[in-house]
């Protein structure tokens, strides 16, 4: 990455941390266990947690939401112990009602909510259909439509187990294709088979929407709200008055796909959606359902519309995208044309829908119901046995290189005898739980010559060196985990070879992006980057964990390839991004049997069952507009089966209010540490390191250690159970072996069961 670009990105975040996006939740506050609460003249900073890097305290619904009747057109095709299964005429509308409760769902709104709406033609054919479509014209022009809209007919609807089976036609395009509605083990399943569409027509599928407005509400006549993946998890509570809203969410699960979907690979700052899940609440405690993309979700994207993009309500529902639009260009200098895949991702497509009531219905409870459904398919499982101190992860500079007169000069930061140097001084302070990821350990530095890393740099001491670190790190416990990298390939190092096993373009050319030093990208062209084909990059792994396991190397930490998926489609060895996944699950595997521990960096959800430490793992939203509160969903599926790792605490612009973070989140702390001071990796790639001299920061990193240790020592293997706010600013976290950790992020005390919590501290209650 540039340093401008590097630059211009942190200070976006710097930004959001410090004003997020302003959005406040309207409704009426009500009493809590906290007491002193501030009135109006009292300053209190009040912006900094009514903004939507926070979560609001929940309104009063007490009343309960009254369920819809189920009109007589509608017949049973399916039920389970706790569900049943309604469809309307034609496989068109469908409705789900919960035995216990009575509570049903439908995908169609209310009738008297559609008469008050006043929709256009296009929009009122749209929230009566059972999906929305894209398709590319004979034009390659990308048009939409729905059921209704496109003159659909239903050509045939047989009965399957615990639901229907419904074959639609749209005669006008040539398409045809199946959908499968179902009850499965107490959720609803809808399904697409590939081997079903028939595209004999003029109409090419871009996109199918199943079901998008199941659930939906008209402004906030239903109190609550949808939930999105984005980072760790963000709300967007229905509200009667709102900002106008230009257009709605849509988030691409496990990212862009930059292979087709042209972007400046790094200009774009958002958090990552690692998960393939969305949610929607009526009443907070009373009904919800969280939607799991199980087939079809390494191109899929999650959509969600707040009311006032083109219709007054709020809904959310997969997008499964079955062909891309690209340039193709025709010249060097830039001519060509639009078009878009000729061949379509060929692969089955569903989503389950898990529902929840009571207690659980709320984002707590969807993320336990994924917790859940991830235990039960062994992608995670619990922890047990950390009844000590908790983890600390040093991530250590080895070298990187600096652009010279001649040639490139290696600028050492952190030798292997100066790593353990560090370790023994922290270990000296208390800290006797460590885990030390080693970057820049080959040749070149960190920037140098993957995939081609060794021989290892003899200016941190050599192989002997590195491997007399480990061995004596081991001794005292420590794992050093080995930084590599099987995404990027720096120019033709290692017999890699940019035209044969570099990812392709839908255009048929190299991706590549160029890394530049200086702001003025015409005086410096560093660093030319190439993406490696999976299927190279899982050879070159296997190859690493032999070298590795001689070695005697036994840990391993991967950067990009654990967050960055893309298709490829070089003529002889295409890949589609389910593909690719497919292949970085075999290189994890390969890892996970030769070596004791793989880490990763902001690991998607396919990579979980592989992964042993997760690091960098999302503290906050991207923080859109229409998004009014922050969540830690991904952190209370994670917690209690992983160790995870929050980003570097050395660059966030407020120390006091990150450790609050960290500690409500349950992630362990991480610094990035050099033993030479940062200034002299101003003229190198790694120049964002612009703090991480370790003399400078020992004190810090020893104090903030200590507080997160006395917090999060007690709840290692437990899981998160319940997040109560009590109020603005202050969080009650409760977990499952009954710790109960209050977080308050006020600057004045506040009143918690008789105990105080001081300003922008924490106090921990229950347990044992």
């Amino acid at each position: 990455m540039s340093l401008i670009k590097k630059t211009v990105a942190y200070l976006c975040v710097v930004s959001l941390l410090f004003f997020g996006a302003v959005s406040l939740v309207t409704g009426e506050e009500q009493p809590s266990e906290v007491s002193d609460r501030f009135s109006d003249d009292q300053v209190d900073r009040a912006i900094e947690y009514k903004i939507n890097s926070y979560t609001s305290p929940e309104p009063n619904n007490s009343v309960a939401i009254a369920p819809r009747e189920i009109p007589s057109g509608f017949e049973l095709a399916g039920q389970t112990d706790s569900l049943e299964l309604y469809i309307g005429e034609q496989m068109q509308s469908f409705m789900i009602k919960n035995k216990h409760t009575g509570y049903v769902w439908s995908s169609v709104p209310d009738e008297k909510w559609l008469k008050e709406e006043k929709l256009n033609e296009e929009w009122g054919s749209a929230v009566r259909s059972p999906f929305l479509l894209e398709y590319f014209d004979q034009n390659a022009m990308l048009k939409r439509g729905s059921y209704r809209s496109l003159g659909a007919t239903t050509e045939s609807m047989v009965p399957v187990p615990g639901g229907m089976k419904a074959v639609y036609a749209i005669e006008s395009l040539g398409i045809k294709f199946s959908m499968e509605v179902k009850l499965e083990n107490d959720s609803l399943v809808v399904r697409f088979a590939d081997q079903d569409i028939v595209e004999n027509g003029s109409g090419k599928l871009a996109s199918i929407q199943p079901l998008p407005f199941l659930g939906a509400v008209r402004n906030n006549e239903i109190p609550g709200y949808m939930f999105i993946p984005d980072g760790s998890g963000a709300l967007i509570r229905f509200q009667a008055t709102h900002p106008r809203y230009d257009q709605a969410y849509e988030g691409r699960v496990y990212g862009m796909d930059y292979a087709i979907e042209y972007s400046d690979l790094w200009a774009i700052n958002e958090q990552p959606i690692l998960m393939p899940v969305f949610g929607l609440t009526h009443g907070v405690k009373q009904n919800s359902f969280l939607g799991i993309i199980e087939d079809g979700k390494y191109s899929a994207r999650i959509n969600a519309y707040p009311s006032g993009v083109n219709t007054g309500f709020y809904w959310v529902s997969p997008k499964f995208m079955l062909r891309y639009p690209y340039f193709q260009r025709t010249s060097k200098n830039m001519g060509g044309f639009n078009t878009f895949q000729a061949n379509r991702n060929q692969e089955d497509r569903q989503v389950r829908y898990l529902f929840q009531s009571g207690q659980d219905a709320d984002y707590v409870g969807m993320a336990k119901a994924y917790r859940s459904y991830l235990n039960e398919r062994g992608a995670i499982s619990p922890k047990q046995g950390s009844d000590g101190n908790i983890p600390l992860n040093l991530e250590m500079l080895g070298a990187d290189k600096e652009p010279g007169i001649i040639g490139n000069r290696i600028v050492k930061m952190t030798s292997f005898d100066e790593a353990e140097k560090i370790v023994d001084d922290l270990r000296g302070r208390g800290i006797d739980n460590l885990s030390v990821v080693f970057t820049g350990w080959g040749k070149g530095g960190q920037n140098g010559s993957n995939p081609d890393k060794f021989p290892v740099g003899k200016e941190l001491g050599g192989e002997k060196g590195l491997v007399e670190l480990k061995n004596r790190l081991a001794d005292k416990g420590v794992p050093l985990f080995l930084y590599n990298d099987y995404t990027n390939a720096y120019g033709s190092n290692g017999n890699f070879r940019p035209n044969a096993d570099g990812i392709r373009t839908a255009g048929n050319e190299v991706l590549q992006e160029t890394y530049y030093l200086w702001v003025d990208q015409e005086s410096s062209s560093d660093l030319t980057v190439y993406f490696m084909n999976p299927k190279v990059a899982s050879s070159i792994a296997a190859k690493d964990a032999e070298r590795f396991g001689k070695m005697g190397m036994d840990s391993v930490a991967i950067g990009k390839t654990g967050r960055l998926l893309l298709s490829d489609h070089h003529p002889q060895k295409r890949l589609s991004r389910k593909q690719s996944a497919e292949e970085y699950a075999k290189l994890a595997g390969a890892l996970r049997e030769k070596l004791d521990n793989v880490g990763f960096y902001t690991p998607n959800e396919y990579l979980w069952p592989y992964t042993t430490q997760m690091f960098e793992m999302p503290l906050y939203s991207s923080q859109y507009m229409f998004a009014t509160d922050t969540v830690p969903f991904l952190q209370i599926v994670l917690h209690g089966s992983v160790d995870y790792f929050a980003p570097p605490a050395n660059y966030n612009a407020n120390p006091k209010e990150y450790l609050l973070r960290m500690v409500e989140y349950g992630a362990y702390p991480s610094f990035n540490v050099t033993s030479e001071p940062s200034w002299k990796l101003k003229y190198t790639l790694s120049n964002y390191m612009f703090t991480s001299y370790y003399e400078d920061w020992k004190e810090e990193i020893v104090s903030t250690y200590e507080r997160m240790n006395e917090a999060l020592r007690q709840v290692q293997d437990a899981t998160i159970e319940q997040r109560n706010m009590l109020d603005w600013g202050v969080v009650e976290v409760v977990y499952s072996n009954g710790v109960k950790i209050i977080v308050n992020y006020r600057t004045k005390d506040v009143q918690y069961e008789n105990r105080t919590v001081p300003g922008m501290d924490f106090i921990l209650a229950g347990g044992e």
